[in-house]
């Protein structure tokens, strides 16, 4: 689970690039008055903005969100989030406690903890033998 980095709804397109660019990120929450609101994939970057011709030193970072936000609970194990994700037709999804969001997983995220942990147990197996 990685930390939840989010900007501003007012803020501008660049300014969320330059954030996604600086802490080398795909995604970034967009918030109002400090609620999470939606979110920007590089995606829709370059959906919405890029290949839509828009400027993005002009464009507000809540127009081109994608919403409602999708979560799932943290309690939801590896195989139940993967599952979620493909059936849901997402690479990227939140975490929530109650009714806060503690954090964020890519699809990436999750494919590399479940090649970690089948490579611990493959390694334990061969040490046996």
């Amino acid at each position: 689970m990685n930390e939840i980095i989010s900007i501003d709804g007012e803020s501008l397109v660049v300014d969320a690039a330059k954030i996604m660019i600086d802490k080398e990120i795909g995604s970034i929450i967009v918030t109002e008055d400090g609620t999470p609101v939606g979110i920007i994939t590089e995606s829709d970057m370059l959906a919405r903005v890029i290949v839509a011709y828009r400027d993005p030193k002009k464009l507000l970072t809540k127009k081109i969100i994608s919403s409602p936000l999708i979560s799932i609970t943290k309690d939801s194990n590896i195989l139940d989030a993967m599952r979620f994700m493909r059936d849901q037709d997402i690479h990227i999804v939140l975490i929530k406690d109650n009714s806060r969001f503690i954090g964020i997983v890519s699809e990436g995220d999750l494919i590399r903890a479940v090649t970690l942990s089948s490579l611990a147990q493959f390694s334990s197996i061969l040490r046996r033998n």
